[in-house]
C-alpha cells in the first residue's frame, strides 16, 4: 500500500476523477497530498496580505482560487489532507514537491491532445512520467 501519494490538481472537470482515484488507494497509513500549481506570474508571498491584494488583484485572485480548489477537494474526500499551493512550471514544480515529500505515487489527470498539439505543447501528464521520481497513476477517463 501507498503511504505517501501526492495528487495533482487543475480544476478541470477530471479533477474529481483524479481525486475519486486516489482516495480509492488508500489506506489506514496513507497521507494524501493534495497540489495545485500557479504560474509564476501569480504567485504571491501572501496571498491575504492587504498590500498585495491592492498592488496585485489578478494574481491575489488566481492564489486563492488555487487555494480553495485544494480546499474543495479535501472537503470532498472528507480526509485529512496535506494541501499547498505551488508556483512554477507545473511538471517540475510537481515532481520537486514528490521529490521533498518522499511521495510513493502521483497520481495525475490526462489531457487528450492530438498529435500536432501534443508536439507543440507537451501535456503536464507526458512531462511528469518523463521526469517523477516514483511512479505516476494517470486517470485517463
Amino acid at each position: 500500500m501507498f503511504t505517501t501519494i501526492l495528487v495533482a490538481l487543475d480544476g478541470s472537470t477530471q479533477s474529481i476523477k483524479v481525486l475519486e482515484l486516489a482516495s480509492s488507494l488508500t489506506g489506514p497509513d496513507t497521507t494524501l497530498h493534495l497540489v495545485c500549481v500557479v504560474d509564476p506570474a501569480y504567485a504571491l508571498d501572501n496571498p491575504d496580505d492587504a498590500f498585495e491584494q491592492q498592488q496585485y488583484p489578478a494574481a491575489a485572485a488566481e492564489q486563492h482560487h488555487a487555494q480553495d480548489l485544494i480546499e474543495q477537494a479535501r472537503q470532498r474526500l472528507g480526509l485529512a489532507c496535506v494541501r499547498t499551493t505551488l508556483s512554477g512550471e507545473p511538471a517540475e514544480a510537481i515532481c520537486a514537491e514528490a521529490r521533498r515529500i518522499g511521495s510513493d505515487l502521483i497520481v495525475i489527470g490526462h489531457r487528450h491532445l492530438s498529435f500536432l498539439a501534443r508536439l507543440l505543447d507537451p501535456s503536464v501528464g507526458s512531462k511528469v512520467l518523463d521526469a517523477a521520481p516514483c511512479p505516476v497513476l494517470v486517470e485517463v477517463r
